[in-house]
């Protein structure tokens, strides 16, 4: 049988897993889940939702691993997958609240509070730990299509394509978001950096 250009070692797996083989299963859930979660987070912004979403979209694969064909990358077709999870998720149990309404306490200016040392200094590991939150912070304070695109790009680790498949958006509406996206953390956060460093 001929492969296509997007058969990988995820469709090996897949196809052990439809022959029985529970360890390949595993290995694509360990693999995906971490930015399955991550991607699904950055749309419904809350975990305990991303980790609800992220079970019922395995659980899909789990059930019907048939589902996939190669017409695509086995990463770009679970990332839809996840996305419409979490698209039907907003819409059944959140009253079809739009991914643009952010709650105003996101939209206010994000504190930085940093834990001293005994000379007064911040501590590296609370220092880290609030860049974390900053950066979380800010994250959620971008419109929905850079903020999907974004996630997608940094921490699902997907190309440029893969994530113009996904949303459905244009190759250049997708540069242009993540672009976008970039700036505003950029101006976000680097009061808060330059602070932490002078701190």
């Amino acid at each position: 049988m001929s492969r296509t250009r997007y058969d990988t070692g995820d469709e090996s797996l897949l196809a052990e897993y439809r022959d029985g083989s529970d360890d390949a299963f595993t290995q694509l859930f360990r693999k995906y889940g971490p930015r399955i979660f991550g991607y699904v987070l950055g749309i419904v912004g809350d975990a305990d939702i991303a980790d609800d979403v992220t079970q019922i979209v395995f659980v899909k694969l789990a059930r019907r691993p048939e589902a996939y064909s190669p017409t695509a990358s086995f990463s770009s077709w679970l990332h839809r997958v996840a996305r419409n999870a979490a698209l039907d998720f907003l819409k059944k149990y959140r009253n079809m609240v739009a991914l643009e309404k952010l709650d105003e306490e996101r939209g206010e200016t994000i504190s930085l509070q940093l834990q001293a040392d005994d000379e007064g200094r911040p501590d590296r590991r609370s220092r880290i730990d609030s860049i974390e939150s900053l950066l979380s912070a800010a994250i959620e304070m971008l419109d929905s299509t850079q903020r999907e695109s974004l996630v997608l790009r940094e921490y699902s680790e997907l190309s440029y394509r893969e994530i113009a498949e996904i949303t459905g958006r244009s190759l250049a509406m997708v540069k242009q978001d993540i672009f976008q996206a970039r700036q505003k953390l950029r101006r976000e956060l680097a009061p808060h950096l330059k602070r932490t460093e002078t701190g």
